[in-house]
């Protein structure tokens, strides 16, 4: 018996090396860009290189109430990451000024991202800021975190300052990822203790999305009550919604006008046209769980094929679905209690004309 066991383990662990020297290219592909983050500029190992351009921004609150902080995007181009040919400027595709959430990113599994985030000395924040991401590979070097924390050194901006990091959507990255401000609030005079909120920034605005689309070009949706793969070429909106403790703060990604970002804030009522496809990215922010309804309308629970009509997630979960819209007025909603009566909902209208309208903005 001892002898089978043996023969079993030394199996699976040459399959292991068989499988692990097939995909060696992946593996050092997926990392080469980060190993030279610490001090050269990275050689990026696919084709599209997006070049990124970031400032933290002060949005001045029209009744006073201390300040909050939005992310804003100064500039977008793509490139050939292996000749540096310049490919494209989709800077106009978003909203300018800055937004909550922040500027929604999309990119495709295999793309490779130069961030670079400035704190201007007027107009930005007082303190450090930083952009932490979730889901994309980097090293250490583009943590976004203090040194406490990372054993390196502190990856913010300071007023007047700016920094550059180096992402790489290597494979089985695709999917819906937050980013935000990782310096524990330092210095920016929100708390008590400046340095210990472990939201740091993203408490008062600092928080966007970045969002990864599969290398297939497919996604999974319920249409006409069935599980079906469609292309997300054929999808007509992305809505991306940051569910805090007490409001929805939305973005919208309008395909049928080229890509173009419209910042939704507050519980805005969205808007699509019938039988249009319409993918919704929920994740949770804050310390309070959810339960998410989209009255009259089922979706599938993310990576099955099961039929759900309501979603409870917490703190730090996403969840996404792509669904078709018919013809009607419903209404998103966090149907939890004390949410509820925070009036943490908003309109989903299906009408001939498809026009979202944004909520209340900290500047109305």
């Amino acid at each position: 018996m001892n002898y089978y066991r043996h023969f079993s383990l030394i199996l699976i662990a040459i399959l292991a090396s068989i499988f692990v020297i097939g995909n060696l290219d992946q593996v050092f592909d997926s990392i080469y860009a980060q190993t030279q983050g610490d001090s050269e500029e990275p050689v990026y190992p696919y084709p599209v290189l997006h070049k990124i351009d970031i400032s933290v921004q002060k949005i001045e609150k029209s009744g006073g109430g201390g300040d909050l902080y939005g992310y804003q995007l100064d500039q977008h181009l793509l490139f050939n990451a292996n000749t540096g040919e310049f490919l494209n400027n989709i800077t106009q595709k978003y909203s300018s000024g800055p937004t909550i959430p922040g500027p929604s990113l999309l990119i495709e599994e295999g793309d490779s991202v130069q961030l670079t985030l400035s704190n201007p000395k007027n107009t930005g924040a007082p303190g450090m800021v930083s952009v932490h991401v979730h889901g994309i590979h980097y090293s250490i070097a583009s943590d976004g975190t203090l040194g406490m924390l990372n054993g390196l050194r502190d990856e913010g901006v300071k007023p007047g300052q700016s920094i550059r990091y180096h992402w790489t959507a290597g494979p089985g990255t695709a999917g819906t990822w937050p980013y935000h401000d990782h310096t524990l609030g330092l210095s920016l005079g929100h708390s008590n203790s400046p340095g210990t909120n472990m939201n740091g920034a993203e408490t008062i605005g600092l928080f966007g999305t970045l969002v990864i689309d599969s290398h297939t070009g497919k996604t999974l949706a319920l249409i006409d009550d069935k599980p079906t793969k469609v292309d997300i070429a054929d999808i007509s909106k992305d809505i991306l919604c940051y569910v805090t403790d007490d409001a929805f703060w939305c973005d919208q990604i309008d395909y049928r006008n080229n890509a173009q970002r419209t910042a939704l804030w507050e519980n805005p009522t969205i808007s699509l046209k019938n039988d249009e496809l319409v993918r919704f990215h929920l994740y949770g922010m804050g310390t309070d769980f959810h339960i998410f309804e989209l009255t009259g309308y089922k979706w599938l629970e993310p990576g099955t094929t099961n039929v759900i009509s309501k979603k409870k997630f917490g703190p730090l979960e996403n969840h996404v679905f792509t669904f078709q819209g018919k013809n009607g007025v419903a209404e998103y909603r966090d149907i939890l209690s004390s949410h509820m009566l925070s009036g943490m909902k908003g309109k989903f209208i299906v009408d001939d004309r498809g026009v979202s309208i944004p909520g209340k903005s900290p500047i109305n």
